[in-house]
């Protein structure tokens, strides 16, 4: 058995803050795209719950005991998820603010 040294628990620490920080920003973007859902916001808002839910995730994968340190191939998806939401998140909000937007009814 490995002995534990102050950089596993000061990682450990910092995966604990990271789940606390990205539980809160999902329940903030889940209710920021739920409260502008119908609008041309709500339709560039709605990728970001996706985006904070894969990363809460992730890091609560990285934190059980029975997964590997790194979290394994679960983490790489997950993230993979994330980085696809956040490109169609970043591509709504340009699109919308050099209004080179569809407009759809």
């Amino acid at each position: 058995m490995q002995a534990s040294t102050w950089a596993t628990n000061v990682t450990v620490a910092l995966n604990i803050v990271t789940f606390a920080a990205t539980t809160v920003a999902f329940t903030l973007s889940a209710v920021a795209a739920v409260g502008f859902r119908g609008t041309e916001w709500g339709r560039a808002l709605a990728p970001l719950p996706v985006v904070f839910a894969a990363m809460t995730v992730s890091t609560g994968v990285t934190l059980h005991p029975a997964s590997p340190a790194d979290g394994g191939r679960a983490v790489v998806v997950l993230w993979g998820v994330a980085i696809v939401a956040i490109a169609v998140c970043c591509w709504r909000f340009v699109s919308l603010l050099t209004e080179r937007r569809e407009v759809t009814r």
